[in-house]
């Protein structure tokens, strides 16, 4: 259920989980330019489309597209839209409070840890070993990757720059489009992911908690 924020403005809870709950915040600049909120655990804020500053009683940052901050628990934030229209995801890890920096810490695809593929695809994480892992995958062309599982961890699934042409696909049956607000994926779920377009994509993974064992691939027929 949406939480009108203004006429064209609001706030949402996609996903609310054991380790995690999903807001999705949408501020427009001519009706409701900005937005307070505090969690009471530590967060992470993701920009998917437009431009917003952060604002904190210590600092304010800028955040474009595809840019994220950890933000502490009890922390007083402010958004403040300067795009027409800026599509916000927070994803507040439940029960953890172990952040002990308010200033926020900004990271992005493009500047974290880059791992490039012998099959093609690139990857960017974003570690915190307390909390959770972050990655930005970019798939080539039409790639599909094998069939795997997190044994232990949740895991949000966001499209950041495709609108359709990433599908899942779980164990014999057929793949599904990833909807532009994402997925969560259960701990234990078998599944792969599939780029349907003829060009690169990018999308978010959020995978908490922080997972021990890294994908454990499922060998055999499964689909």
């Amino acid at each position: 259920m949406k939480t009108q924020l203004g006429k064209q403005g609001w706030q949402c809870i996609l996903y609310n989980t054991q380790h995690f709950r999903v807001y999705e915040i949408q501020l427009t600049l001519n009706d409701h330019a900005n937005h307070n909120i505090v969690f009471p655990y530590d967060a992470l804020l993701f920009t998917a489309e437009g431009q917003v500053f952060i604002q904190s009683n210590l600092e304010e940052v800028s955040l474009k597209a595809n840019q994220a901050v950890w933000v502490q628990h009890a922390l007083p934030i402010r958004c403040v839209t300067i795009s027409p229209i800026t599509r916000l995801f927070v994803v507040v890890f439940l029960g953890q409070a172990k952040r002990s920096n308010p200033r926020f810490d900004r990271f992005a695809s493009g500047t974290e840890d880059k791992k490039q593929h012998s099959n093609g695809t690139t990857q960017w994480t974003a570690k915190n070993k307390d909390v959770a892992k972050i990655d930005w995958h970019m798939f080539p062309a039409l790639h599909q990757e094998p069939f795997y599982y997190l044994k232990a961890s949740e895991q949000f699934i966001l499209p950041v720059n495709t609108k359709d042409d990433l599908h899942i696909q779980l164990p014999r049956q057929s793949s599904q489009s990833v909807h532009d607000a994402g997925i969560l994926i259960e701990s234990g779920t078998t599944r792969r992911l599939i780029n349907r377009s003829e060009k690169p994509i990018t999308f978010l993974t959020i995978a908490t908690p922080y997972p021990k064992q890294s994908r454990i691939i499922k060998l055999g027929r499964s689909s």
